[in-house]
């Protein structure tokens, strides 16, 4: 393992302001060179003077506002603009200095200054976010003029310029306040009214709960949602989908509806599974592309071996019968089916995901179900069990990720394999999706696409031998595992109405462009997904209970699923199939006194987890969530992501930390592109050159054999070893290597160290473990 290596904790000091810019001071708009074009100063929150820039023609460009602000030339500078918490806006506001674009339109370690709100932040207060500006922008210069442009919002999944970016329809949410600062952590000038601000009789405080809703007429509405669709279904003259096949095996198993009973849904579920053996004949390729399903490229032919093993009982007497098949020929159901669900394991054994989320969809729909259904069809062509179930294993970490299959059943460590059935390593021998806390690691913390309780307990429910049998035990255990580090990441916040409620943090997750995150309890409400008791029905884990009960003591059960019930697709339904026999196997349970941890009566705690560099900490009314290994996916880019809320404000920041490597020699050189990860087309049409490009940043050192290739997402380009962390008094020390030890110098703080509560002097060393983390607080 080698020495420990000694290293001290930077002491932050007292950020000093060095510009600042309020709307509601016309000399300083003056002295600044402010200049608005299809703006307007307007009297905002709080009676307040904000500036609003407006729409332009149906464009995607809205108004602009320009002006000069001071600046550090030799040291680092961050912009802060002003919001108002009880604002919410679609549209964006995107920072230009000397007319290049600060910040990334989509995911990057900068975006752009504020990317909107899908709902009030931080209803009834004003908040900050907080910029780092480039060194580029500010290097050797005292002033810098720059600009700040009202945009559309984007939609990350399009890939043509008018897809991607979204018109501008309305105007842009107020800025109250543009600030230059040289400390991470932003004060407000004297004279600022910044506390908490009542917005009387306009939105309730989040400490409301809200109405009791009537449960019994919204699962009565689910109810007859449900049997509508299987009508619709059973009478339906066009081909069905893969995932309605299977919902029809699943509702045949429901004892709350007479319909479950319908004699025709066997045959139903018969002709579109003869339906899929006959397209598959047809054209083989459609295994790797199935269009029904939610992501044509991920379910294979999955969801058939689904329904034959939920449907087993009464499916086995059919398999026999020959249908018509390939070219004007007819095979037995058992061969058709078989062919089809063999090409869908093995070509996923070839064609695996590293994303922890998609690859337990891949892995247990794509790959292990389809073994399950062979097995119904022909035991010996199966894969012996537990050499399927490793897939799953690895899928959610409980063993190493392997990667695919290599010809000779080796492992590749690669997602898929070459035409000549070769591979480049992409992760090492030792990775796994899942970190000892308990987060899925997606290069790093991830807010929605974290929430993969969902898929762990559909993982869980694949190997159950029939429907109502137990399934593999391990598989429950990191349910339950999962659903416990999950719960650290909810925050006590105002729902849409401005009543009480948790929601999920999405601000410091590496692929999350929208924010606040979804009101969320124990797990995400989602379209295709199920119901939000899943995790705890399954793993009657006592927390996990306390979490869905406190979810129901909040008033925050029916509200959410009337609201998904507004969808009004299959996908949506498919996700309420399960809402009636959850909700009643929870309240038979006994009251729990657990609750989420950062709840306002529970206790003081800190949480890190050094292998996705994420902390969060409750210290009296005070939360902080940090991401210290900040969408660092092309090299070391010294960024790290705050967030913060309490009595000393709210606060939204990328900022600088402190970060220790081993380089590799190799350096990733920043393109000239807005929007990194999107075409050439798409950027061009912006018509703007970047703030950051042409900048170099270093890439860390990477297990021996894997390749990391400059440019391309990597877990270890842009991974240190050391971090270091000072914001708002709070000092985070994490040590993200996993083989070497660090001592460091205990920083000055208050009473203990957060994570552990030992005491520590000030001064005094401490030896840090590999895959280990300390923070310390200091008061002013």
């Amino acid at each position: 393992m080698g020495a420990a290596v000694l290293f001290t904790c930077p002491v932050a000091g007292h950020a000093e302001t060095i510009d600042a810019i309020l709307f509601s001071d016309s000399g300083g708009l003056a002295a600044h060179s402010v200049r608005i074009d299809a703006g307007e100063t307007v009297q905002g929150a709080a009676g307040q003077t904000a500036l609003r820039l407006n729409p332009r023609d149906g464009g995607w460009r809205g108004g602009l506002a320009s002006f000069r602000l001071k600046v550090r030339p030799d040291a680092l500078t961050y912009l802060t603009i002003r919001l108002w918490g009880g604002e919410a806006s679609s549209g964006r506001l995107v920072l230009l200095c000397d007319g290049k674009q600060v910040g990334d339109a989509h995911l990057g370690g900068l975006e752009q200054l504020d990317i909107g709100a899908v709902a009030p932040q931080f209803p009834g207060a004003f908040f900050y976010r907080t910029l780092l500006l480039p060194a580029a922008v500010t290097k050797g210069r005292q002033t810098v003029d720059c600009a700040i442009e009202a945009t559309g919002n984007i939609w990350p999944y399009g890939l043509a310029f008018d897809r991607f970016q979204r018109a501008m329809t309305a105007p842009s949410r107020g800025v109250y306040g543009l600030f230059t600062h040289d400390g991470a952590y932003f004060d407000p000038p004297a004279g600022i009214d910044d506390g908490k601000l009542a917005v009387a009789g306009k939105r309730p405080g989040p400490g409301r709960i809200g109405p009791k809703m009537a449960g019994a007429e919204t699962l009565s509405a689910i109810r007859q949602r449900i049997e509508g669709t299987v009508r619709g279904l059973l009478t339906a003259t066009r081909p069905l989908g893969q995932h309605e096949i299977v919902f029809l095996a699943r509702f045949r198993l429901k004892s709350w509806s007479p319909l479950a009973k319908d004699p025709r849904i066997v045959p139903a579920i018969l002709k579109g599974m003869d339906g899929f053996a006959v397209a598959y004949a047809a054209d083989p390729m459609v295994v790797r592309n199935e269009k029904s399903t939610w992501n044509p490229d991920w379910f294979g032919f999955g969801p058939l071996g689904q329904t034959l093993v939920l449907g087993q009982d009464v499916l086995k007497p059919f398999l026999d019968e020959e249908i018509g098949w390939r070219s004007g020929t007819r095979a037995p159901r058992r061969v058709a089916y078989l062919e089809m669900l063999t090409a869908s394991r093995d070509w996923f054994r070839q064609h695996r995901r590293l994303y922890a989320n998609q690859s337990m969809i891949v892995d247990t729909f794509g790959l292990y179900l389809a073994n399950r259904g062979i097995g119904v069809l022909d035991p010996a062509k199966a894969l012996p069990e537990d050499q399927a179930r490793r897939y799953l294993y690895e899928a959610i970490g409980i063993e190493p990720w392997r990667g695919a299959d290599l010809p000779d059943g080796k492992p590749s460590y690669a997602q898929s394999l070459s035409s000549n059935g070769t591979a480049v390593p992409v992760v090492g021998t030792d990775f796994r999706t899942v970190t000892r806390m308990g987060l899925t690691r997606e290069l790093g913390y991830v807010g929605h696409y974290g929430e993969v309780l969902d898929w762990v307990s559909w993982a869980y429910d694949a190997t159950r031998p029939t429907f109502d049998a137990p399934g593999d035990p391990k598989i429950l255990a990191r349910l339950s595992a999962l659903a416990r580090a999950r719960g650290v990441f909810r925050y006590p916040a105002a729902d849409d109405e401005g009543f009480a409620a948790m929601r999920m943090m999405t601000d410091i997750g590496w692929r999350d462009p929208k924010s606040p995150g979804a009101v969320t309890y124990l797990q995400d409400l989602r379209p295709g997904a199920a119901s939000p008791f899943q995790a705890a029905v399954l793993t009657r884990d006592p927390t996990l209970i306390g979490y869905a009960q406190q979810m129901i003591a909040d008033n925050q059960l029916w509200g959410p699923i009337r609201a998904q019930m507004q969808d009004k697709s299959f996908r949506s339904t498919y996700g309420l199939l399960d809402v009636i026999d959850d909700f009643a196997a929870m309240i038979s349970v006994p009251d729990q006194a657990a609750k989420l941890p950062m709840s306002v009566s529970a206790p003081d705690f800190a949480f890190a987890d050094p292998e996705n560099g994420v902390v969060t900490i409750k210290r009296g009314e005070e939360r902080v969530f940090a991401s210290l290994y900040w969408r660092a996916n092309m090299g070391i880019n010294g960024l790290a992501r705050v967030w913060t809320s309490g009595p000393r404000g709210h606060r939204i920041a990328t900022v600088a930390v402190d970060t220790a490597f081993t380089p590799s020699g190799s350096t990733w050189v920043r393109p000239d592109k807005v929007a990194l990860m999107y075409n050439d087309a798409i950027n061009k049409a912006y018509g703007r050159s970047s703030a950051e490009a042409g900048s170099s940043l270093p890439i860390a050192a990477a297990p021996a054999g894997v390749k990391v290739t400059p440019g391309r997402d990597s877990f270890y380009a842009g991974r240190g070893d050391r971090y270091v962390l000072n914001y708002g008094g709070y000092t985070v020390v994490m040590n993200m290597s996993d083989s070497k030890p660090a001592t460091f110098v205990v920083p000055p703080h208050d009473g203990s160290e957060l994570v552990s509560g030992r005491a520590m002097p000030a001064g005094g060393r401490v030896r840090l473990e590999p895959l280990s983390s300390m923070i310390f607080f200091k008061s002013n």
